[in-house]
C-alpha cells in the first residue's frame, strides 16, 4: 500500500473512532479523550512520513486528510447518537 493510501486510511480510522470515544467518555470529557486518540494515532504512525516524497499525490493527500477525518467523525458521531437513542428507547 502506498504511503498516501495509508495516510488516508489512518484519517478514516481516526475519524471513525470519534463516536465510540464520545460514548465512552461522555460529552464533558470527549475532547480530552479524542485528543489522546488523535495524538496516539498520529504519533504512532509518524515514521510513515519519511516514505512520502514531495509530489502532487502527497499534496492532495494532505489536503484531503482533514476532510476525510471530519467526514468519518461526522458519520461515526451520528451513528453512535442514533444507536444511543435507540438503546435508550428500549
Amino acid at each position: 500500500m502506498s504511503p498516501e493510501k495509508r495516510e488516508l486510511a489512518l484519517a478514516s480510522v481516526l475519524g471513525l473512532l470519534a463516536g465510540p470515544t464520545y460514548l465512552a467518555a461522555g460529552p464533558e470529557r470527549f475532547l480530552t479523550w479524542y485528543a489522546v486518540v488523535l495524538g496516539g494515532g498520529v504519533f504512532s504512525t509518524a515514521h510513515w512520513l519519511r516514505e512520502i516524497k514531495p509530489s502532487r499525490a502527497a499534496w492532495l493527500t494532505w489536503l484531503a486528510w482533514p476532510f476525510v477525518m471530519l467526514s468519518g467523525a461526522a458519520v461515526s458521531l451520528l451513528g453512535c447518537a442514533w444507536l444511543k437513542a435507540l438503546v435508550e428507547r428500549w
